[in-house]
């Protein structure tokens, strides 16, 4: 496996190594920590580093980005992992996405939210632009509040305890699913599994149009049908999770997909939820889910939004 961490020196860089740390990649994974200096193009591709007299001032950014991925690599170095490190200058995220393809990664591992990004963003401008458009999978970083007190100075945590997967039975929720497994996750993780049911969103629509008798017949056998497929897809997830030794439980929600997996992430209170980038609707194909993404924008914790990796 290949993985790309990337970090800015913001509060959520810290939160990006601690993952790395919690995430037990295998011991041939091989990770790559960068960061970029920022540096805008003008239009003639005309930058300010062109137009310094000196390069002092870049001389300093350079000292600081060398700085920030040295504490970084030591900090991984515990984890047994080949590292390697690198500075790149230009747009954060179209360096990002370059540096995953250049390395072959499968995982990109950054912060939800970045230096420049406004307190009141739920999901920073480089993190979407990464999310949407890596080829691999994405895992955006956030802090959660342990479970362990109530108190309102619990303490923090980025970690891999608990996983909500969020599965609808398409290609991509599978291959998210899958990247879960292959990860070595600490023996006492808890794993949710949850699918969300449409049905009886189409009550509403179609009670218009149907003979009253028609409509409560075929509504009926609509969600009957679309439970037992929801039962088959929970079981078969469960049954790979609870092989592989970790404890489980289920939960078969009711309404939009993106709401349900939010209500559920707030019930259960996971340090990531795991969903596929696509879904099976026509809107869910496109290059990054309407769900996916809006998941990613409001959940409170980690999210790993999977893909297969091209």
């Amino acid at each position: 496996m290949k993985i790309l961490l990337a970090i800015d020196g913001s509060h959520y860089s810290d939160l990006v190594i601690k993952m790395g740390e919690a995430l037990h990649l295998p011991p041939q994974t091989l990770a790559t920590v960068m960061t970029v200096v920022p540096e805008h193009a003008f239009l003639g591709g005309i930058t300010l580093g062109k137009l310094r007299a000196t390069s002092l001032r870049e001389d300093v950014q350079q000292k600081k980005a060398l700085k920030l991925l040295q504490d970084a690599v030591q900090a991984l170095n515990k984890t047994g992992l080949k590292i390697e490190s690198l500075v790149r200058r230009g747009n954060p995220a179209d360096e990002i996405l370059k540096t995953a393809d250049e390395v072959n990664a499968s995982l990109v591992v950054m912060g939800a939210k970045g230096l420049t990004d406004p307190l009141a963003f739920r999901l920073g401008s480089v993190a979407q632009t990464v999310m949407k458009y890596a080829r691999g999978s994405v895992l955006l970083v956030r802090q959660t509040i342990a479970i362990t007190s109530h108190d309102a100075g619990a303490a923090r945590k980025v970690g891999m305890n608990r996983a909500l997967v969020a599965t609808d039975g398409s290609e991509h929720s599978q291959l998210a699913t899958q990247f879960l497994l292959d990860l070595t996750l600490p023996k006492k993780c808890e794993v949710m599994v949850v699918t969300a049911l449409q049905s009886h969103l189409v009550s509403s629509h179609e009670k218009t149009k149907l003979p009253f008798q028609a409509d409560e017949e075929l509504l009926a056998r609509l969600q009957t049908e679309e439970e037992r497929y929801a039962k088959g897809i929970i079981a078969r997830a469960e049954k790979q999770f609870k092989y592989r030794g970790y404890r489980t439980i289920s939960e078969i929600l009711r309404g939009g997909a993106a709401e349900s997996i939010l209500k559920a992430a707030h019930k259960y209170d996971p340090d990531v939820v795991v969903l596929g980038s696509r879904g099976l609707s026509v809107i869910e194909r496109l290059l990054l889910g309407s769900v996916a993404e809006r998941v990613a924008r409001y959940a409170n914790c980690s999210v790993l939004i999977g893909r297969p990796h091209e």
